[in-house]
């Protein structure tokens, strides 16, 4: 006699507000290929910032010539022709090394890049299907958002080693929300030693006094610091004076550059700083210490005012919103450190829409991250004096006020709170 197979359940309805998410950033994609083309076309090519520009992979390309240098003083020489400066932390010009190890780097990176996002896909379609909702739905959604989705694309084009801290910063995050700080501090650490800005995140632990995962954040950052200045030499002070100064001189030159480049890709609150100064006729060459100082003070106010006292998901979307908005220097595939949080965001909406309530402030919170993630290229029009870096910076402010002004708890079923993820 055979059994009878249990008919599965009905799935969830797709939330309305994730729907017009996905339709809007798949739009926003083909939006921007459809505007280069007329401009090709019909206008002046050229006259629009290509969003994905020649030469192709050349992030990772750019040091091959310098990386012959390795274990001597000249390779941390910022005044040489011919061997570009590596403007990394020690352990951020590791991952170069890493790469170069191979004898086609650009396939190994690509190789790494697809791994990550196959892993993340399945994941994210897992997490989809156990929350009730539909196999087509828990397929095509997240495959859409990593293929429609300019700061991946821009990421992989450049072939940028912010993968590399993506991957950290996102791998982190699970480990928190699932309770595993010493993973989650480990992985943090790792990000801030190879470009600094991550250390914020480290900051999570500090009002739940676990003291012991922030130290080893800490511990991480420093043991991959001076490890990589170690493979590097000659010895472990020259590394770190020529790679520090290679970093901070680099930051210099961009603080002060003012142009068509900057203002387009560079999202940083600092963006917004400099078109007021040199609007008053000021420069902005000086201005860095001081800003960075601000940003602490204002960083420190609003989070131990307000937001350690909020829900995870306002505390990890808020400080990785301050983490991609403080440095000067800010492009678009930063921006790859918001898809962690944002899909926390995700499935609170799932999760609300099943228990039937609404999370206030959550559906505006969401689209937002639409312009966020799409092209600058479509905020873009010099004529009018319209910078894509300037607007999406402005979307960037508009979120963090979002953020810290509504609470996002997780919805009540049966009188028991659901799970984060």
């Amino acid at each position: 006699m055979s059994r009878q197979r249990k008919p599965e359940a009905a799935p969830v309805a797709f939330p309305e507000v994730l729907r017009k998410f996905w339709i809007r950033s798949v739009a926003a994609f083909g939006l921007m290929f459809l505007l280069v083309w007329l401009e090709q076309q019909h206008a002046n090519p050229g006259a629009r910032m290509t969003p994905l520009p020649d030469p192709i992979f050349g992030d990772l390309t750019e040091y091959f010539s310098t990386f012959r240098l390795v274990h001597t003083a000249a390779f941390f020489d910022s005044t040489s022709l011919v061997y570009p400066a590596v403007a990394y932390p020690p352990f951020g010009a590791a991952m170069f090394a890493v790469l170069y190890a191979f004898s086609r780097p650009v396939v190994a990176y690509m190789a790494l890049a697809g791994l990550w996002m196959a892993l993340a896909w399945l994941g994210v379609r897992r997490a989809l299907l156990r929350e009730g909702v539909g196999r087509v739905v828990a397929l095509m959604f997240p495959v859409s958002i990593l293929v429609a989705s300019f700061p991946i694309e821009g990421l992989l084009q450049r072939a940028n080693v912010e993968l590399f801290l993506w991957i950290f910063t996102a791998m982190g995050m699970w480990a928190y929300l699932r309770g595993r700080d010493d993973a989650a501090a480990i992985l943090w650490g790792l990000a801030a030693a190879g470009k600094f800005y991550p250390v914020i995140l480290l900051v999570l632990f500090l009002p739940r006094k676990k003291m012991r995962a922030f130290g080893l954040g800490v511990a991480a950052f420093i043991a991959a610091t001076l490890a990589s200045a170690a493979y590097f030499g000659p010895t472990i002070r020259v590394a770190l004076q020529g790679a520090l100064h290679n970093t901070f001189g680099y930051q210099g030159v961009r603080v002060a550059e003012w142009g068509r480049h900057d203002l387009g890709t560079n999202h940083s609150f600092f963006t917004l700083l400099k078109v007021v100064v040199v609007a008053l006729h000021g420069s902005t060459a000086h201005l860095a210490l001081p800003y960075y100082a601000c940003g602490a003070v204002v960083f420190a106010a609003v989070f131990f005012g307000r937001v350690r006292k909020m829900p995870v998901a306002n505390q990890l979307l808020a400080v990785t919103l301050f983490m991609v908005m403080l440095p000067t220097i800010s492009y678009f595939y930063t921006l790859t450190h918001l898809y962690a949080p944002w899909l926390v965001l995700v499935f609170l909406a799932v999760r609300a829409a099943k228990a039937g309530v609404e999370i206030r402030g959550l559906s505006t919170t969401i689209l937002l991250f639409v312009p966020v993630f799409a092209a600058y290229t479509l905020f873009t029009f010099s004529k009018i004096h319209l910078w894509g870096g300037v607007v999406q910076g402005l979307f960037l402010v508009w979120l963090f006020v979002w953020v810290v002004r509504f609470p996002f708890a997780e919805p009540v079923v049966e009188g028991v709170a659901a799970r984060t993820i």
